[in-house]
């Protein structure tokens, strides 16, 4: 037995909450946890060769823009286009609200685009980087270029953005009005936060250019807007230099005092490590990681390409030295350490693909991994969406970092959902302010907590009653009352009163109005929250 395991056995853990057992399943609900059960075989056989015919084209695609077909790409034109497009909406008449024309299914949420019609839908064929500045320390892109995409084109070139969100899909733009946070956020802030300006065509159809300098009270209300403000179509992000290695330490974690305890030092330290993450395997037992930039591999420890495909997965790998008695010392190539979960998407692709990181399944069907979030969206039926709100918990929670242990308790009693992930992130005072309020006692910076909860609840395991969107109301209402945030690209229980009470809105809906976005785009509250009045909340794939 290991050192980790008989201090767990050791230590006190909060008794779940008492639950009845659920009846006996009827034959429909066995039938749908066996659909459930055996999705990998689908998703092996079908969606992940159609991520890897996907990814491949826009590959080629990226490639060929950058080369061949450089002198006949034309930012402008393509936004002159879009602006005809609108100029087209508004002799129509219509009365919807105007939205992008990208599938529903390409979207990394867990809502669908019910608002998408045929006659409101522009097409937005921003794809491609732009302009990199060495001088300047900027790169312009445009929103629909992806993580992936961008680090790709960036690393080899000695550069990178400070924050760089795990998912290769993720988007420019949808950070942008969203949010993004990575492990290096407690030194630069989110997403969000390395912005430089945006191009951004309002509610009139004009163009617009803002910054911290020009137009702020643009430029700091499109965070958490979830377009509604109007379509950017050119984001100037910082760019900073970069080395080789990510020089990478694991430190084991005993007891959740000690997690919480060092996880704050680091945070909160006049030197921070460039990078910080933890996770949190049991209610005592975790990892935490920090790591620097190197040049080399150094004598104090071992080289570690963990972005090859058959590689272990990161989290299973760091689970098996968190069971050492000793830090590790590891040093990583700097893309492979920044899309460490992209692979097993964190740790979803254990309920996905559960045979996933079996060596078997790595060294003969690793390269074709990681499954794409769009397309195991695609591929769902209603019921399998249904049966995963209701069974499965995916949220973010954003908590001022001295209430991580009372997060990590509450989360422990509601949920009951491990591994958790902790990413540390610095909210910022700006001028004016936007949707996150200021730090508190005029503080320029005060460090958050991001603690993600992604799996199966405890109760839901053992066969027990369970209402996932109860749990989810009263987490909600925790973090209201404690200065928190939810992140929107989540199922949220919050009604739009609620939703104003968590965020300050009070500068976007100044924005929307000034900018003539009302009554053009969806509020913010339309798209995010979910409207419960129309269906019952049994028919929940409906509501989203």
């Amino acid at each position: 037995m290991t050192t980790s395991q008989k201090l767990s056995n050791a230590l006190p853990v909060p008794e779940p909450r008492q639950r009845k057992k659920l009846a006996t399943p009827t034959s429909q609900e066995k039938f749908e946890d066996f659909l459930m059960d055996n999705r990998w075989l689908a998703v092996i056989l079908l969606v992940l060769p159609l991520n890897y015919l996907f990814t491949s084209y826009w590959g080629l695609r990226d490639f060929l823009v950058r080369t061949v077909l450089s002198p006949l790409r034309s930012h402008d034109r393509t936004v002159a286009n879009i602006q005809a497009q609108i100029q087209k909406w508004r002799e129509s008449g219509s009365k919807n609200f105007l939205c992008s024309r990208r599938p529903a299914f390409l979207q990394v949420t867990l809502r669908d685009g019910v608002y998408k019609h045929k006659d409101n839908a522009i097409d937005l064929p921003l794809y491609d980087i732009l302009e990199l500045d060495t001088k300047k320390r900027t790169v312009k892109v445009e929103p629909s270029v992806n993580i992936g995409q961008l680090t790709r084109f960036l690393i080899p070139k000695g550069w990178c953005i400070p924050v760089i969100p795990e998912y290769d899909d993720l988007t420019m733009g949808g950070m942008l009005n969203g949010y993004g946070i990575e492990g290096s956020s407690h030194k630069y802030g989110l997403f969000n936060d390395i912005i430089v300006s945006v191009d951004i065509i309002v509610g009139n159809g004009e163009v617009v250019h803002c910054s911290r300098e020009e137009n702020p009270d643009l430029f700091f209300a499109l965070p958490w807007s979830y377009g509604g403000i109007g379509f950017a179509v050119m984001i100037e992000m910082q760019i900073i230099p970069v080395k080789k290695y990510c020089r990478l330490v694991y430190e084991p974690m005993r007891t959740v005092d000690e997690m919480v305890n060092r996880f704050t030092e680091l945070a909160e330290s006049a030197t921070p490590p460039e990078y910080l993450e933890g996770i949190q395997y049991d209610f005592h037992n975790g990892i935490l990681t920090h790591g620097d930039f190197a040049d080399k591999v150094g004598s104090d420890g071992i080289y570690n390409a963990m972005g090859k495909w058959w590689k272990p997965w990161f989290h299973r790998h760091a689970e098996i030295l968190m069971k050492k008695d000793h830090p590790t010392v590891e040093y990583i190539p700097l893309r492979d350490y920044l899309h460490r979960h992209t692979r097993s998407l964190y740790w979803e692709g254990d309920l996905i693909i559960p045979i996933g990181n079996h060596w078997l399944f790595r060294h003969t069907l690793g390269w074709l991994m990681p499954p794409s979030v769009s397309f195991l969206k695609l591929t769902q039926t209603k019921s399998q969406r249904d049966h995963y709100f209701h069974k499965h918990i995916a949220q973010d929670y954003l908590l001022p970092l001295d209430k991580l242990k009372e997060g990590l308790e509450l989360s422990h009693d509601v949920y009951e959902v491990y591994p958790l992930w902790l990413c540390p992130h610095a909210v910022l005072k700006t001028s004016p302010q936007g949707a996150l309020r200021a730090p508190i006692n005029n503080q320029e910076i005060e460090q958050y907590v991001d603690i993600g909860i992604w799996g199966v609840p405890g109760a839901v395991q053992r066969r027990e009653v369970y209402d996932a969107h109860v749990a989810n109301r009263e987490y909600e209402t925790w973090l209201r009352k404690n200065r928190g945030y939810q992140a929107m690209y989540a199922i949220s229980e919050m009604t739009p009163e609620e939703f104003n009470e968590m965020f300050d809105m009070t500068l976007y809906d100044a924005a929307r109005k000034k900018y003539g976005s009302v009554g053009v785009f969806m509020d913010v509250t339309q798209k995010v929250l979910v409207n419960k009045s129309k269906l019952g909340s049994n028919d929940f794939a409906k509501l989203v």
